[in-house]
């Protein structure tokens, strides 16, 4: 690494810093400052010829890394150098080790570049260094995210693709950067697409390519892979695709070869709408099924073939199906289907051939990131809907992402009066007094703090039925005391000490059962490290709030419940940071 490089990087990094430290506290702004000068001068060190230095570096880059207040920001400057194409190996290697033990990182999109550093870039990818290779790739892969970018990179990447005497491996990585470049733009916007025109002659040569005889050694031929690419890519513009279905419809009407008419026909199949069904269980993607619309397929062993004639983006129909039966079926958004109550489906509608290529680096995305955004859809329809919850749509609550559930359940106490619980529950879980009372219970075994504003909220405002004796448990009081203590809030002490006087039974029926306050004085005094036996809070066993990790006890004494408030006004008092813990 150059000094100017460095010293540039210094300056970078010492900004970063001073912008994440608050305005008003000048000290952490010049101690993070030091920080940004620190890192730069420590990864140029990495590259030194002595092996002292490299070692002291790499030493007070660990303890930096396992710094957890520095993650988030470690973690965005380490992304900006593995973008660069002129770090060495070396520094690479150690990013990448030390970027997996960081926060997630997503590098700021580019947002310039040149002709001229793009055919440098492409030219390092055929370098003598490994590390020159891998570091251009890296930039490419870059500058090819950028929906502003991605053509000028997909115009030199396919210039390069199309030269016969491009090495094997080189041809693979200029391959990994197009797809990369190709799924940019399926996925971007056709408004900002400037496409040269394509002539009926130029779209008649890249047919007659691709009707050409095999080679004898039986390999893809170069000109079938890159007239291939071409229609592909004309079929991505909507308006295209009537011209190109007409014209491979008219070559297989006349003489061609087996070999001919089957490549010609899967051009011909990205023109036919298309449905994909996708299998989530245990909030992971188990399988798919590609169907096209309004063509019967039955798998083998099936009884029946999967039909579905019609779809849009708000619903399917169903003609026959094994999992469905016939009628209709949401898209966009999971559901259970009552033949498969453990699985959650999801239909996705693929009408057009640009839609359906660009499904195919959707589903290849970050399956954590995919579960988020089909959780979000469907929570939020939910939600626009007004959707009373019954039990399935309770098994699909379970399918989703937690924090994704956590936000609606917030929501929705506060959106729909709370109505008895009518519907069938597991016999080895808790009866629910009622709706709300239902969706608490899946709170209270794995809810985050995302759900408690909205939580608290509607425990304020008594939007919860009451329990009964054949559902006993309070269960809104159960979800906030088992989210204390598994995700604690911003100042959740100051809210348990609120608690400690509450008298409710958290069992009801059971007067001498587990107490609301106890509860909260109990997980209070945990937290801070005393014992609440100490404080005359004497256990209760009661094995349903243990699952939920809720601390079944209560009070031997009114004088207990006072020396806990005591206790928590003297720790408030000597510590006012306590108060926002």
């Amino acid at each position: 690494m150059s000094r100017t490089v460095a010293i540039l990087g210094i300056f970078m990094l010492a900004a970063a810093l001073a912008n994440w430290a608050t305005a008003g506290d000048h000290a952490a702004g010049a101690e993070l400052r030091e920080l940004g000068g620190q890192v730069s001068t420590l990864l140029g060190q990495l590259d030194s010829d002595c092996f002292d230095v490299r070692n002291r570096a790499e030493r007070r880059l660990e303890e930096l890394v396992d710094t957890p207040e520095y993650g988030k920001l470690l973690a965005a400057e380490f992304q900006r150098q593995l973008v660069r194409s002129d770090i060495s190996f070396e520094v690479r290697w150690h990013l990448l080790k030390w970027r997996g033990r960081l926060p997630d990182a997503s590098p700021e999109p580019a947002q310039q570049t040149t002709p001229e550093e793009l055919d440098r870039l492409i030219r390092q990818l055929d370098d003598d260094s490994y590390g020159v290779r891998l570091g251009a790739g890296a930039r490419l892969e870059w500058l090819a995210g950028n929906p502003k970018l991605v053509a000028l990179v997909a115009v030199r990447l396919k210039r390069v693709m199309s030269d016969p005497a491009l090495s094997a491996e080189t041809a693979r990585r200029v391959e990994d950067i197009w797809n990369v470049a190709r799924g940019t733009w399926l996925l971007s916007d056709p408004a900002d697409w400037r496409l040269p025109a394509v002539s009926d002659r130029q779209l008649g040569r890249w047919l007659d390519d691709l009707v050409q005889d095999t080679p004898s050694n039986g390999k893809t031929w170069p000109a079938h892979r890159a007239a291939k690419q071409e229609l592909m890519d004309l079929l991505a513009n909507d308006k295209e695709v009537p011209r190109v279905k007409a014209a491979v419809e008219k070559r297989l009407a006349g003489k061609v070869d087996a070999q001919a008419a089957a490549r010609l026909n899967e051009i011909l199949d990205l023109t036919r709408p298309a449905i994909v069904v996708e299998f989530w269980q245990n909030r992971r993607q188990t399988g798919e099924q590609d169907l096209l619309v309004g063509v019967p397929q039955q798998p083998a062993g099936a009884p029946r073939a999967s039909h579905f004639d019609r779809i849009d983006d708000h619903k399917v129909h169903c003609v026959s199906g094994n999992t469905l039966t016939p009628g209709d079926y949401p898209v966009g958004v999971a559901f259970c289907p009552q033949a498969r109550l453990d699985t959650a489906l999801y239909f996705v509608n693929l009408p057009t051939p640009r839609r359906r290529m660009a499904y195919g680096y959707l589903s290849k995305a970050d399956e954590g990131k995919r579960l988020t955004e089909l959780s979000r859809r469907t929570l939020d329809r939910f939600l626009a809907e007004k959707c009373p919850l019954g039990f399935s749509e309770m098994l699909v609550l379970r399918q989703l992402d937690v924090r994704e559930v956590s936000r609606f359940a917030g929501k929705y106490f506060n959106l729909l009066e709370d109505k008895p619980w009518a519907d069938y529950f597991p016999p080895d879980e808790p009866a629910p007094s009622s709706r709300n009372g239902m969706i608490c219970q899946l709170l209270a075994s794995e809810g985050t703090k995302d759900a408690v504003p909205g939580l608290l909220d509607a425990i304020k405002e008594n939007r919860f039925l009451p329990p009964t004796s054949a559902a006993p448990y309070r269960m809104s009081w159960l979800a906030a005391l088992a989210i204390a203590r598994r995700d604690p809030w911003p100042k959740v002490d100051a809210w348990l000490a609120g608690v400690v006087g509450r008298k409710e039974p958290l069992v009801e029926g059971r007067p001498d059962g587990p107490e609301l306050g106890a509860a909260a004085a109990a997980l209070l005094l945990i937290r801070h490290d005393r014992k609440p036996a100490e404080f005359g809070i004497k256990a209760v066993p009661e094995e349903t709030l243990e699952g939920f990790g809720v601390e079944s006890c209560r009070f031997d004494s009114a004088k207990s419940r006072k020396r806990v408030q005591s206790w928590w006004e003297h720790q408030a008092a000597e510590s006012p940071a306590q108060k926002v813990r």
